[in-house]
C-alpha cells in the first residue's frame, strides 16, 4: 500500500512525524496519531482511528512506527481519492453549484455513470439519496454517508480476502471477477466473496453457466444473508425484555443477524426479579428444584422450541441469558448427538451470556458427552453468582470463546474491547456459514435444471445491502455484463 506513494508524499510525511517523535526512536503514540494525521490535511473520525489503532497497535503498546504509519495513510487517501471521484461525478450535474441537484439529476448520473441502471435500481438510489423527499439531493452528503457505509465494511475485506483465497483453486475464474470490476480488489472481494464461492462450486460440478450464476445467485437477498438467531429470554422475564438489553450494544457486532425474541412457553409461575424495572407479562422455559438437578416441564420446552425452530427458521444459531443461555446449550449439544432437531440445519453457533449445565446424569450423558463443535462466545461476569456453572458450560464446547466482564448476573454493557473481540467473532461466524452454505449448491445445483435465460437475471438481487454506494453499482453493471455476454461460460478467462 505504501509504494503507492510518492516520494514528496512520503517526505511530508516523515516530516510531520519527526515533530511528535519527540525521542527520535521512530515511534508515535498512538493518542498522537490524529493529531499527526490532521496536520497532514486528513481528517478521520474517531471511529476511524480507533479502527487504524486496533489494527497496527497489535500487542498494545501503545506506539506506531513509521512504515505502519505510512501503510495508514495510504490507506486514509485512497478512500479520500474514492469520495473525491464519486463527488465529482455528481458536480458535472450541479448546474449552479449549490451543492444540491434534483432527483432528476441524480437519474441523469446514475443512467450515464459506467453502464445504465435499471429504472429500478435508480429508483432505489434516489429513495435512499433523497430523504426529506423534498426533490433536492445534497450530493456531497450522500457521498458521505455512501462511503462511510463501505469504509465500515471494509472490515470484512481483509478476513475475507484469506477466506476467498482459500476457497478459489481455480485461476482463471478469479481472473474473470478480477477483470470484471473497475473499483479497488478489496471492494471486489467484500463484494463477491459469497458469489465466487457458489460459482466455484457450480463449475466444479461441470455446469458453469452465466445464466446459472444469476439463477444461483438471484434472489439472495440481505434477509437470506443475514444469520437468523433465535434469542432466548431468563428465568421469568420475556423476549422483549432481553430485546431491550441487546440493543444497548454496539449495532456493529449483529448487524449481519436476524434476532428473533420469542416467549418463554409458560407464565411466570412467580416473583419476577425485573418486576420494577420492566412490565409485564412475564414467562419461563421450565421450572427446577433448588439443586438444579430435577426439571419441571423441560421436555414439554424443548418440543416447543424444536418445533419453533423448524417451523420460524431455519435458524443458524442460538443466543441466551441465564436459563436461556442453558437451553441454547443443551440444544446445540443434543442436537449433535442426534436426539433433537434432525431435521433442521445444524446449529453453527451459540452465544451464552450466564449460563450453566444441567445437572441431571441423564442429560448430561448425552448433551455433554463429547466437546459441542459449535461456534460459542460466553460471557460471564466476575460478580455473577453463575460465574462457575459459567465457565463449566463453556468447557462442553469445543474452542469456545470467553469474554469476562465486571458485572453480575446480567446482560453486560460492552466495553470497546469486548465490542472488537464479538465483532470478530460474529465475522468469523459469517466467513464459516456462508462457506457452509456454497458447499451445499454443488449437489443442488447438479440435480436442478435451469430454465431461466441471460436476460431474466435479476441483477439487483446480487447485491448485498452493506455495500450500499455507488461502488457497488460499478461492481454490478461489469458483471451483469459479463453474465449477459455468456463470457462467464465453462471459466473461461476474458479476453
Amino acid at each position: 500500500m505504501a509504494d503507492q506513494l510518492t516520494d514528496d508524499q512520503i517526505s511530508e510525511f516523515k516530516e510531520a512525524f519527526s515533530l511528535f517523535d519527540k525521542d527520535g526512536d521512530g515511534c508515535i503514540t498512538t493518542k498522537e496519531l490524529g493529531t499527526v494525521m490532521r496536520s497532514l490535511g486528513q481528517n478521520p473520525t474517531e471511529a476511524e482511528l480507533q479502527d487504524m489503532i486496533n489494527e497496527v497497535d497489535a500487542d498494545g503498546n501503545g506506539t506506531i512506527d513509521f512504515p505502519e504509519f505510512l501503510n495508514l495513510m495510504a490507506r486514509k487517501m485512497k478512500d479520500t481519492d474514492s469520495e473525491e471521484e464519486l463527488k465529482e461525478a455528481f458536480r458535472v450535474f450541479d448546474k449552479d453549484q449549490n451543492g444540491f441537484i434534483s432527483a432528476a439529476e441524480l437519474r441523469h448520473v446514475m443512467t450515464n455513470l459506467g453502464e445504465k441502471l435499471t429504472d429500478e435500481e435508480v429508483d432505489e438510489m434516489i429513495r435512499e439519496a433523497d430523504v426529506d423527499g423534498d426533490g433536492q439531493i445534497n450530493y456531497e452528503e450522500f457521498v458521505k454517508v455512501m462511503m462511510a457505509k463501505w469504509i465500515l465494511h471494509m472490515q470484512y475485506a481483509s478476513y475475507m480476502f484469506i477466506f476467498v483465497i482459500t476457497i478459489i483453486s481455480d485461476e482463471s475464474l478469479f481472473a474473470v471477477f478480477l477483470s470484471s470490476c473497475c473499483c479497488p480488489f478489496e471492494m471486489v472481494v467484500c463484494f463477491v466473496y459469497e458469489e465466487i464461492i457458489i460459482c466455484r462450486e457450480y463449475h466444479k460440478a461441470g455446469s458453469w453457466k452465466g445464466n446459472e450464476f444469476g439463477r444461483c445467485c438471484g434472489g439472495m437477498g440481505s434477509k437470506e444473508k443475514k444469520m437468523k438467531t433465535l434469542c432466548l429470554h431468563g428465568f421469568r422475564t420475556s423476549g422483549s425484555f432481553l430485546q431491550k438489553q441487546i440493543s444497548k450494544w454496539d449495532p456493529s457486532i449483529f448487524q449481519e443477524f436476524d434476532l428473533v425474541f420469542p416467549d418463554g412457553l409458560f407464565p411466570a409461575g412467580g416473583k419476577s426479579d425485573i418486576e420494577d424495572i420492566f412490565p409485564p407479562p412475564y414467562f419461563e422455559w421450565y421450572q427446577f428444584n433448588k439443586d438444579f438437578t430435577e426439571y419441571t416441564n423441560l421436555d414439554e420446552c424443548i418440543s416447543y422450541l424444536c418445533d419453533y425452530m423448524t417451523k420460524n427458521g431455519p435458524f443458524d444459531g442460538l443466543l441466551g441469558f441465564s436459563q436461556g443461555a442453558t437451553l441454547s446449550a443443551l440444544l446445540a449439544g443434543y442436537q449433535a448427538q442426534g436426539k433433537v432437531l434432525s431435521d433442521h440445519p445444524p446449529i453453527k453457533f451459540v452465544i451464552s451470556i450466564s449460563g450453566s449445565k444441567f445437572r441431571d446424569p441423564n442429560i448430561c450423558d448425552v448433551a455433554y458427552k463429547e466437546p459441542i463443535k459449535v461456534k460459542s462466545a460466553h460471557l460471564i461476569g466476575d460478580k455473577d453468582w453463575l460465574k462457575i456453572p459459567s465457565e463449566e458450560l463453556a468447557t462442553a464446547f469445543d474452542n469456545p470463546l470467553i469474554l469476562r466482564h465486571p458485572q453480575g448476573h446480567t446482560v453486560p454493557r460492552l466495553d470497546e474491547a469486548a465490542v472488537r473481540h464479538l465483532c470478530e467473532w460474529t465475522t468469523s461466524v459469517l466467513g464459516d456459514t456462508f462457506a457452509h452454505r456454497s458447499c451445499n449448491l454443488e449437489n443442488s445445483g447438479a440435480e436442478e435444471t435451469n430454465t431461466a435465460s441471460h436476460s431474466d437475471v435479476n441483477s439487483g438481487s446480487l447485491i448485498p445491502t452493506y455495500l450500499s454506494d455507488l461502488r457497488r453499482e460499478l461492481v454490478l453493471l461489469r458483471m451483469e455484463k459479463l453474465i449477459r455476454s455468456g463470457n462467464l461460460e465453462g471459466g473461461a478467462k476474458i479476453k
